[in-house]
């Protein structure tokens, strides 16, 4: 497997990933087209596009990464928000998600930044798992999605506190 830096002409291979991946963690009937799903890519990457990474499995793209500054956070915390990590369903189990959230405090340094925070469903039990044991940290408590009600959980993650991408003894 391997984690490349991302550009613009990767947003709607993204966006297909994450339609596929909603759909099957959350049951949906259909998936979401491409004019569906591409905003919200296109939005996460609007002030900072250099931060999307993807996985490729010989030449198919089976998950990336995509994120930006901190909206809510003057830039001079230098905190990026991950808005989204997204794996094909098809490539679950593969070690994908880990090799891309391993692969990115190097791009987060490269953009300057120190910390990052995302959001996950805490129903999301694969997910919550995979952060934790890779570092990241519980933020406050859970609170209900504006949108859909679900209970998401802010996780945070420090580059100071980054052991360089080497597994703990």
């Amino acid at each position: 497997m391997e984690i490349i830096q991302g550009g613009p002409e990767h947003v709607d291979t993204a966006a297909l990933i994450w339609a596929h991946a909603v759909t099957a963690r959350d049951g949906y009937d259909e998936v979401p087209s491409l004019a569906q799903a591409r905003p919200g890519i296109e939005n996460a990457l609007k002030n900072e596009p250099s931060l999307l990474l993807l996985a490729l499995e010989g030449d198919e793209a089976v998950g990336f990464i995509a994120g930006g500054p901190h909206e809510t956070k003057p830039r001079e915390a230098n905190t990026a928000f991950i808005n989204y990590v997204g794996v094909h369903p098809d490539a679950w189990g593969r070690g994908v998600g880990e090799a891309m959230l391993r692969a990115l405090p190097d791009a987060l340094i490269k953009n300057g930044y120190r910390n990052a925070e995302l959001l996950v469903f805490v129903d999301n039990i694969r997910g919550v798992r995979l952060y934790e044991r890779l570092g990241w940290i519980k933020v406050g408590d859970p609170a209900p999605h504006p949108r859909n009600g679900r209970v998401e959980q802010r996780c945070s993650f420090s580059l100071a506190l980054w052991d360089g991408g080497r597994e703990s003894v």
